[in-house]
């Protein structure tokens, strides 16, 4: 073990504070499921104080202890920063070999670019690599990158289970699955919007064949995963979601016409979602269609990577009339953004995220969120 993991697990597990970090889950969980809360659940995120460094992604991506070390440190912006200042970010860690994990298992190739995150290569003969990949079939679930990511995941449950703390407080979560339309379109790039249309049964074949693999590789990582919180949520994506899993949608949602997206990406995400019920994240603009082609009776909460593109009070509307919860909303926004929330009288079903410039600042506004005036029962939290 390094020395910087060894320091910065050392340091968690005496500062990890255990009482909080449940009180955090069931605060997430009354939320999701629109109980009565205190208030709503606010993960505030700040920069590192360089006590602790981060090492360079692209040695972290082939050393599962410098993985660990900066999931620990920094994963989705949370972790440490939270068991300092205790807001209420959901303490959790993945393997973070990025978007391209389950298209890899088809062959397709990662690569990291000025120490970014893995930039996916479609294939090179579009269609016919397509039909390359489907007289194969079920792709080897080793293969690509995902031997890396089991491995990683073997790493981070065994050494966390030497801090019994860290072990019981920071959730071992999934990777990043995408989704079904998502890793069709890193697979064929741009060709995707023209096959739908020139191959529409290839591309139905393949996106089938795509998620039989989504629901067999979020089985085969199940065993090293601590991600479950109460009956029917998971620790995954920064939060704590309704169901078992996150499908990523935002290729589908944003560039498909309704029409399009019926037959191209909601029979299959509803495939995954019937197996395990789950969430859906997407970034960009909301369309008036998103409600009606995504609610699911398996369907438990919604996740908007661009919040500032969506109408507060249209979408919790919709969403609130069928109790699905609204997951870190304001991320990457200013604390302001959250007053939207409060002008309405939103109370449950959502939880929050938002940027600080520093320490203070973060520990100012976790502060004014919880001791507003309809916060009363603050004082009583833990009882909860």
């Amino acid at each position: 073990m390094t020395e910087e993991l060894k320091a910065l697990l050392d340091y968690m597990e005496e500062n990890i504070d255990i009482e909080h970090a449940e009180f955090v889950e069931r605060l997430h969980i009354k939320s999701l499921n629109y109980e009565d809360v205190p208030y709503i659940p606010l993960t505030v995120i700040y920069p590192l104080d360089g006590s602790f460094e981060p090492f360079p992604y692209s040695e972290a991506f082939d050393d599962p202890e410098k993985m660990l070390y900066n999931e620990l440190l920094w994963s989705f912006s949370g972790n440490l920063n939270s068991i300092k200042i205790k807001d209420h970010f959901p303490l959790q860690i993945r393997s973070n070999h990025g978007t391209g994990i389950i298209a890899s298992l088809f062959g397709a190739k990662c690569r990291i670019i000025n120490d970014g995150m893995p930039w996916v290569d479609h294939f090179d003969d579009g269609i016919e690599g397509v039909k390359r990949i489907l007289r194969k079939g079920s792709p080897d679930l080793t293969d690509g990158l995902g031997r890396k990511v089991l491995e990683t995941y073997q790493y981070f449950y065994e050494t966390l289970r030497e801090y019994p703390k860290c072990f019981r407080a920071i959730h071992i979560t999934q990777p990043d699955l995408q989704g079904p339309f998502d890793i069709a379109h890193l697979l064929l790039g741009m060709d995707v919007f023209f096959e739908i249309n020139d191959n529409p049964e290839i591309i139905q074949d393949l996106l089938e064949l795509i998620t039989e693999t989504y629901i067999k590789f979020r089985k085969s990582v199940e065993p090293y995963l601590t991600d479950k919180a109460g009956d029917d949520a998971i620790y995954v994506h920064g939060g704590i979601f309704g169901g078992k899993v996150i499908i990523k949608d935002d290729t589908a949602l944003i560039n498909l016409s309704k029409e399009q997206y019926e037959k191209f990406s909601k029979p299959y995400n509803e495939k995954i979602l019937e197996e395990f019920t789950g969430s859906i994240h997407y970034c960009g603009p909301e369309r008036k269609w998103h409600h009606e082609v995504l609610l699911h009776p398996k369907l438990r909460s919604i996740n908007y990577g661009n919040p500032e593109m969506h109408d507060l009070e249209y979408v919790y509307g919709k969403w609130s009339q069928d109790r699905k919860s609204i997951v870190f909303w304001g991320y990457n926004q200013e604390y302001d953004f959250i007053q939207k929330a409060y002008d309405l009288g939103i109370k449950t079903g959502m939880t929050f995220a938002c940027k600080a410039g520093n320490y203070q600042s973060a520990l100012n506004i976790l502060k004014n969120h919880t001791q507003r005036k309809e916060c009363e029962k603050y004082a009583e939290h833990y009882s909860m």
